[in-house]
């Protein structure tokens, strides 16, 4: 499978956390994301990889669905790109995490 049709989706929020219903709100959201197989990258950044454009829309979508009737306040950005460019990715401080080496490792297992 070519490294360009592969792409990652990567899920960047800020989401309030001042009461203990946002508190609430807010791991429910990363319990969502957790279910729906995205790796943390670090606290409030998750990616998950997907084989095709189409299919990284269709999760785009339900995502989509989910915030519009989950989570009211706050900042939820989306950001997709290739394989390849995620591969250029660099780590000034720390490594990769565990989730994100296996999930790395089981794409080119194909």
């Amino acid at each position: 499978m070519s490294a360009f049709r592969i792409m990652w989706l990567v899920v960047m929020f800020d989401l309030p956390t001042q009461t203990k219903k946002d508190r609430k709100r807010y791991r429910w959201f990363s319990k969502y994301l957790d279910s729906q197989s995205f790796i943390r990258l670090q606290y409030s950044v998750y990616a998950k990889v997907f084989n095709s454009v189409e299919s990284l829309n269709y999760g785009k979508k339900r995502l989509k669905n989910f915030l519009k009737t989950n989570v009211k306040h706050g900042n939820v950005r989306l950001l997709s790109f290739t394989d390849a460019q995620f591969g250029k990715m660099e780590i000034l401080v720390g490594e990769q995490s565990p989730q994100e080496e296996a999930t790395q490792l089981t794409l080119f297992d194909i």
